[in-house]
């Protein structure tokens, strides 16, 4: 495997970013990424299921569907629904925007196989269960039938594998870590995300199903830890691989900034230049390290929810990005999700020409400019 201290080109169109930025782009009459983020709870784009059968999860907007998980969905308009013939998949789908939608499964010819009832809260959720089978060609939302519309392939369970991607530190500890396999992004901590409560700290593995025979481009990374890439094979089998992400060792910070996240901002607290300034600008100088101590003031920030079947945001995090559209953002440094209010992290890091702006994964709107000499 190779060890690179490197970005990686748009990875922020992945997990939370890769999502809010595929809805900014599809609905943008609707309201901004931020504000989807922070009204809504659905699964995040890791969730793989134990047995044959899948559980989906789509984002229901007038301007489309949005996928959310697994995988090989997640952000894209109008995805491909790659069901196991013969099996049970269970699909989530999500009102994104408050407007009249539902869930309609058809055949080839348009003849209503599934229907959902009709939900026109923003955040509510419904779930039900199918049972793939041959006529099933299409889905679509009845009140949008030319927008909301996706395709249904059928898939024979012998043609596709699952690569599972366990990440660890050079101690075997499990580590919490963003994965890409090919175009599939994951994260290897969905059990050990806020909220979780397991009796023992579960090992750290991302799961990527319905691959099929090939090389894949591997990478993986976490804060604090380098960045590893490698190529994986698929071979008519599935696949487990380790990947050990060894600790960077920035050095002392020749300065430390503090940062409260506030709902839709951040407030500099210090140094003095910065105090009670709202997404103050932070000034760094290439190669130096530096720190951010920030503190979450807002706790988790989910609404209430009623026929919630999903999993909720994992708290809001401290992003170090490049600057540009939001669907443009290279991902430098991403910390750990807080979901506590006042909870507390500190950040280090060595800076990095191409850092542009900071923010919060979980609600966009909260951004301040970096300045790097």
């Amino acid at each position: 495997m190779t060890n690179e201290h490197r970005s990686r080109d748009d990875v922020s169109r992945r997990g939370v970013l890769k999502g809010t930025a595929a809805i900014a782009g599809t609905a943008a009459t609707a309201g901004t990424a931020g504000a989807y983020r922070d009204e809504i709870d659905f699964r995040l784009p890791a969730t793989q299921n134990d047995g044959e059968g899948r559980t989906l999860s789509l984002l229901g907007i007038v301007g489309g569907w949005v996928g959310v998980a697994p995988a090989e969905l997640d952000g894209k308009s109008n995805p491909t629904l790659r069901l196991i013939e013969g099996e049970e998949h269970e699909i989530v789908w999500t009102n994104g925007d408050g407007s009249n939608h539902n869930f309609t499964v058809a055949d080839e010819d348009g003849e209503v196989i599934e229907a959902t009832d009709f939900v026109n809260e923003q955040g509510e959720s419904l779930s039900f269960t199918i049972t793939a089978d041959e006529e099933m060609a299409e889905y679509y939302c009845m009140p949008h039938p030319v927008q909301m519309r996706g395709p249904i392939e059928l898939v024979d369970a012998d043609e596709v594998h699952e690569l599972r991607v366990r990440v660890e530190d050079e101690n075997g500890e499990p580590l919490g870590a963003e994965v890409f396999v090919g175009d599939h992004h994951s994260f290897s901590d969905v059990a050990a995300r806020p909220g979780q409560e397991t009796e023992e700290s579960p090992p750290s593995i991302a799961r990527f199903d319905m691959l099929e025979d090939g090389e894949y481009e591997l990478e993986v990374w976490t804060y604090g830890h380098e960045r590893v890439t490698d190529t994986v094979a698929i071979d008519g089998d599935d696949q487990e691989v380790t990947v050990t992400l060894p600790a960077i060792e920035p050095g002392d910070p020749t300065e430390t900034y503090a940062l409260r996240l506030e709902e839709g901002q951040w407030v500099g607290v210090g140094p003095d230049e910065i105090a009670d300034e709202s997404n103050p600008t932070l000034e760094f100088e290439a190669g130096e390290t530096y720190a951010i101590e920030w503190e979450n003031a807002i706790g988790r920030h989910q609404p209430e929810a009623e026929n919630r079947s999903t999993e909720p945001l994992p708290g809001h995090n401290l992003v170090l990005a490049s600057g540009g559209e939001t669907n443009e953002w290279d991902t430098l440094v991403r910390s750990d999700f807080l979901d506590e209010s006042g909870e507390t992290q500190t950040v280090e890091f060595v800076a990095q020409e191409e850092m542009g702006v900071y923010l919060d994964q979980s609600q966009l709107d909260a951004i301040g400019e970096v300045t790097v000499e």
